[in-house]
């Protein structure tokens, strides 16, 4: 089940971003949902792949205004385990939003501006980043 969230379709501007991990010994991953695109209910997303969307290559790809681009990187094995997760959304002023995991103050400042309670549902920092997704989209200040 995917939900649609009203983009501005907008398109003009554009946001340069490299698509590259930050250590090049760990897994990585990065998919761009364009504006029009939906999003899934956050509490159906496990990993990237129940993200709409192919994966990208490594090397600069474009956003534009309404664009997500969510990025996930394993923690380097010898510091700590785990993976981390990056949000990046380019707001209709054509400025890019970064958000990192953990994603629990997004989260509750959504929940203050009344993001719907299927929004709010679902744990991990994939299904965060996906809610993030749907909170910028309905232009909710995060």
């Amino acid at each position: 089940m995917q939900v649609e969230t009203p983009v501005a379709p907008a398109r003009s501007v554009s946001v340069s971003v490299s698509i590259k991990p930050n250590d090049s010994r760990c897994r990585y991953w990065a998919k761009i949902i364009r504006s029009g695109d939906p999003l899934p209910i956050p509490s159906l997303v496990n990993g990237g792949n129940d993200i709409p969307g192919d994966y990208l290559r490594r090397g600069d790809e474009e956003l534009f205004v309404g664009d997500l681009l969510i990025e996930g990187e394993a923690n380097h094995h010898r510091r700590e385990r785990g993976w981390s997760y990056w949000v990046s959304y380019v707001d209709k002023d054509g400025s890019l939003l970064h958000f990192a995991s953990s994603f629990t103050v997004p989260k509750a400042a959504a929940k203050q501006q009344g993001l719907a309670p299927e929004l709010l549902a679902g744990s991990g920092d994939v299904a965060g980043a996906v809610r993030v997704g749907h909170a910028l989209r309905l232009g909710l200040t995060l």
